[in-house]
């Protein structure tokens, strides 16, 4: 009888060891938490205004069972979507990611010294991993045009089911005002604006 308890406690603990390993292995809640950050930090911050660039950083924490993270950028002038295009991705290792996204623009100056009409767009995504990044050539804004980034106020918490709109840039030609809208009601409201997108897939 002891024999038969003990082989049916044995098969107990082996059933309860295999659901739980599969268990663990499955992601039944997909989640995003998005903060604000800065891509010049510490001793670094001295550097910035030397390299004329405008920058703009946000930490991702990612767990669920998308495969890649992705970024996308939109060019919006006066509330009308100019230009979209998928900009880089990065592979999702075991459910999870934890690292930041970043983005750069410089304008290109030609042997007058006189400013282009594009600017270079470069795009991060990295982790303790390494990192994979873009450059681009994009349409920059007037060249007369005040300007100003548009970033998220605060920490974001949710699900991976949509786009998020991560970090903007935004140029009017008059005076203005940002902040308190949202980084895709301030582009959209813009004479010209810029939108980072970040999905996964």
């Amino acid at each position: 009888m002891n024999i038969f308890k003990k082989l049916f406690a044995f098969t107990l603990i082996f059933i309860f060891l295999i659901v739980g390993c599969t268990k663990e292995n499955h992601v039944s809640e997909n989640y995003v938490k998005v903060t604000p950050s800065k891509l010049f930090k510490g001793d670094a911050e001295k550097l910035e205004p030397h390299l004329d660039m405008i920058t703009g950083c946000v930490e991702v924490k990612y767990q669920g069972d998308k495969k890649n993270l992705c970024l996308k950028y939109e060019i919006w002038e006066s509330g009308k979507l100019k230009d979209s295009q998928d900009i880089v991705s990065t592979i999702i290792s075991n459910n999870e990611f934890n690292g930041e996204v970043s983005i750069s623009l410089k304008d290109i100056i030609g042997t007058d010294l006189q400013k282009s009409d594009s600017m270079i767009m470069k795009t991060v995504i990295s982790n303790t991993n390494g990192y994979v990044g873009s450059t681009k050539y994009i349409e920059r804004f007037n060249q007369n045009y005040g300007y100003g980034p548009a970033e998220i106020a605060g920490e974001l918490n949710v699900t991976d089911s949509k786009e998020l709109s991560v970090w903007g840039l935004t140029s009017y030609k008059g005076s203005y005002t940002t902040g308190g809208k949202g980084v895709e009601d301030e582009v959209k409201a813009a004479d010209w604006g810029l939108i980072l997108k970040m999905y996964f897939k």
